[in-house]
């Protein structure tokens, strides 16, 4: 099992490469790696591998640690072993939200976004509860970690191709059977408008055999289609595996000898350790080339993740003097240190000797 020795020191500001890591994300990574120590958990009581992956196993390798400038784990298990914990954590980890299809409910699934990965979330809100924050190394935002279930890739090129188109064909009837019957939570900057639903529910039986049930629930369905696909091929029948999730759109850099995950080693990080693939070098040369080891600063994706709770906050909740007493000093610090156009109202809520 894995373990991660934090103490208060830890939470300090940092500049890591030349990049500011503030005290609120050391506390958001600390609050994450507990989410991994508990997946962990589950998984070596049932004796399932799990292995670093994307900018997590680039940390790892790198830096000893988190990306100085990444907000987030990934972390992915071959499709056998991906299952079984899906199967396990709806009873072994109690309190945290599974965001995966089986979770939902047939009313919920306009939520479902087909991204081809499990979240494993402590909350859905901001909690500045003083046990929650205890609990969480005081982050009070939702935090997670990104689960990719790795499948096996068929030998054959054009089996391969047809598996991809079929999938990724069966992804975007789905995006366009959301947007016609909820509107608000169809997937923006996805072309699925030439889909015409009846033409797609024939091709997909197809192409499958597999009968789509129209006045049933659609969604899952194609969800359950999608999955066959990708996990049709069997580990004797493939040299190398893939997330057919983004295959399947064109990011062909996410395809690994299967080889390079016979085997993972424990590698230190951020004071503990963490599982990586064996054969860490060739994936990472995939997916970030040969010079993988020199640092390039390029924030990813919407840095840091939480900002939009964060704003939220520093805009409602901060502005009301009952409820910016129950703030944490640390928190209200960040905001008098980084947001001038608050520190007068800051000032009338602590003193203008400082918050304490």
């Amino acid at each position: 099992m894995i373990s991660f020795d934090i103490d208060e020191e830890f939470f300090r500001d940092e500049v890591r490469c030349g990049f500011k890591v503030s005290s609120l994300m050391k506390r958001c990574w600390g609050a994450q790696l507990k989410v991994l120590n508990d997946f962990d958990a589950v998984c070596s009581r049932h004796g399932l591998k799990w292995y670093a992956f994307c900018g997590t196993l680039l940390g790892a390798v790198r830096h000893k640690g988190f990306i100085p400038w990444d907000d987030d784990v990934d972390i992915c298990m071959l499709r056998g072993d991906y299952n079984m914990f899906l199967h396990y954590a709806k009873k072994e980890m109690p309190g945290y939200i599974i965001e995966n299809y089986d979770s939902y409910t047939p009313e919920e699934n306009r939520n479902y976004n087909f991204q081809g990965i499990t979240r494993i979330n402590n909350t859905y809100t901001a909690d500045f509860n003083p046990d929650y924050l205890r609990a969480h190394c005081g982050f009070p935002y939702t935090v997670g970690i990104d689960l990719y279930p790795l499948d096996y890739v068929p030998r054959d090129p054009e089996e391969y191709s047809i598996a991809k188109t079929v999938f990724g064909y069966t992804i975007l009837t789905g995006y366009k059977y959301k947007s016609l019957n909820w509107p608000r939570y169809a997937k923006p900057n996805v072309d699925f408008e030439s889909i015409n639903l009846d033409e797609a529910y024939s091709s997909i039986q197809d192409a499958t055999g597999i009968r789509i049930d129209k006045n049933g629930d659609v969604l899952r369905q194609l969800n359950d289609i999608a999955i066959n696909i990708s996990s049709y091929t069997k580990s004797k029948d493939a040299d190398m595996v893939a997330c057919m999730m983004h295959t399947a759109f064109g990011e062909n850099h996410m395809v690994f000898p299967k080889n390079a995950f016979r085997d993972r080693i424990a590698v230190p990080f951020e004071g503990g350790r963490i599982y990586v693939p064996s054969g860490y070098d060739s994936i990472l040369r995939s997916n970030y080339g040969a010079n993988y080891m020199i640092p390039n600063t390029h924030v990813p994706h919407d840095y840091p993740y939480y900002k939009m709770e964060e704003r939220w906050v520093r805009n409602y909740v901060i502005r009301d003097p009952e409820m910016a007493k129950y703030m944490p000093a640390y928190y209200i610090q960040d905001v008098y240190d980084e947001d001038p156009e608050k520190k007068v109202l800051l000032d009338n809520i602590y003193g203008k000797e400082g918050i304490k």
